[in-house]
């Protein structure tokens, strides 16, 4: 089995995260609001958002994005606890698990846009 090539301490350093959180606890919630309509954060190169946007054109990254949709947004949604509390707990869950799918088709969609400009 593969190995990841980095930590979560070398992917976000601590620099960033006090300074992503600097507002308080009011911020901290601003960050993890759902708002499907704001443009994602921390959006990949354009080089990225292209590739990811010509992968729906060949057969093998066609079967790659679909598979990321299967374990995001595909995923049966057992958000039932024994409490509310629980509930809530397998919700925010699924909305995690969601918003990684949500930045992916927002860089594929980015992508295309780019593609669209790049020929127009």
């Amino acid at each position: 089995m593969s190995q990841v090539a980095f930590g979560p301490r070398q992917a976000r350093s601590l620099d960033a995260l006090e300074q992503a959180t600097s507002g308080g606890w009011e911020e901290l919630e601003a960050m993890f609001a759902p708002t499907p309509d704001r443009p994602v954060k921390n959006q990949p190169s354009d080089e990225v958002a292209i590739y990811l946007a010509q992968g729906l054109q060949s057969p093998k990254g066609r079967e790659a994005i679909e598979w990321l949709m299967d374990i995001t947004f595909r995923q049966p949604f057992r958000a039932t606890g024994q409490t509310f509390e629980e509930t809530a707990l397998l919700t925010a869950n699924r909305q995690g698990i969601e918003g990684v799918g949500e930045v992916i088709l927002s860089a594929i969609r980015r992508g295309q846009e780019l593609i669209e400009n790049q020929r127009g």
